[in-house]
């Protein structure tokens, strides 16, 4: 009985499931175009060759520069004006204080004439309109002035697009476009790997669900500590009946080369 158990034994773990895996960039990026523009620079010897973190493609942002600097005079200008007005109006409330109680003064007395009490009042609305218009005028002001900061916040992050920078040590992969090239909205620019870690990718069988997310890894026959980093609980689109998997592993010297995954009971 022992050595019938031993021989299933032996005959599972020969019939176990095998998986292979490209050993690909833990991660993949394709930087595509946010704003339009001529390139005006691009390092193009940088393809096959890790990142040193620096402008990697620019695209023109004269104008958008100058617009930025004529917008930030002009928010200097806004600022000024609102403190100004703000002083006209704390001018214009004393006067139509003070015009206020003088006709409060005189509305009730005999002695006053109908045409003094009229003038009196006239001057006290006409300062209280005053007050009135520099008020909308200060909203109008600041409204400008809200603007103004939209304004500029938006040319900074277009200028910021224009300036095409990938994190240091990522592997440029490939440019797609030389300095004089035309870069419109959408257009591919670069695509770039983090080579720091590696991924491997696979679709385990409905059996395997479980062993893969509890079960001991094995790749090219040889034990491993490693853990499977996703496995989605719903069956993939295109491989019908599996689920997705996904192994993250150090990064090896050589990308892209094929290694046999297993997964086996602890």
């Amino acid at each position: 009985m022992k050595y019938f158990v031993l021989a299933v034994l032996a005959a599972i773990g020969l019939n176990a499931t095998v998986y292979y895996a490209k050993v690909e960039p833990v991660q993949k990026y394709s930087i595509k175009s946010a704003a339009s523009g001529k390139i005006i620079s691009s390092i193009e010897n940088m393809e096959g060759r890790d990142s040193k973190g620096e402008v990697l493609i620019h695209i023109d942002d004269f104008l958008n520069k100058q617009d930025l600097i004529n917008s930030k005079e002009k928010l200097s200008t806004l600022k000024e004006m609102i403190k100004i007005t703000k002083k006209n109006l704390q001018n214009a409330k004393k006067i139509a204080d003070i015009r206020e109680k003088n006709y409060n003064k005189i509305k009730n007395l005999k002695t006053k004439s109908r045409v003094e009490k009229d003038n009196e009042l006239i001057n006290s609305v006409n300062t209280q309109n005053q007050v009135l218009t520099l008020l909308s005028n200060l909203e109008n002001l600041k409204s400008q002035l809200n603007d103004q900061n939209y304004k500029i916040a938006t040319l900074k992050d277009l200028i910021n697009k224009k300036s095409i920078v990938i994190p240091k040590g990522y592997l440029i992969y490939k440019l797609y476009l030389k300095k004089g090239d035309f870069a419109g909205v959408g257009t591919p620019l670069v695509d770039a790997y983090d080579t720091s870690h590696a991924k491997l990718t696979i679709f385990v069988s409905k059996e395997d669900y479980n062993l893969a997310k509890d079960g001991v890894i094995y790749i090219d026959g040889k034990e491993t500590k490693y853990k499977v980093d996703k496995l989605w609980s719903t069956a993939d689109s295109q491989n019908i009946s599996s689920y997705k998997a996904e192994i993250i592993i150090p990064a090896p010297q050589i990308f892209s080369k094929l290694v046999k995954v297993e997964f086996k009971a602890k």
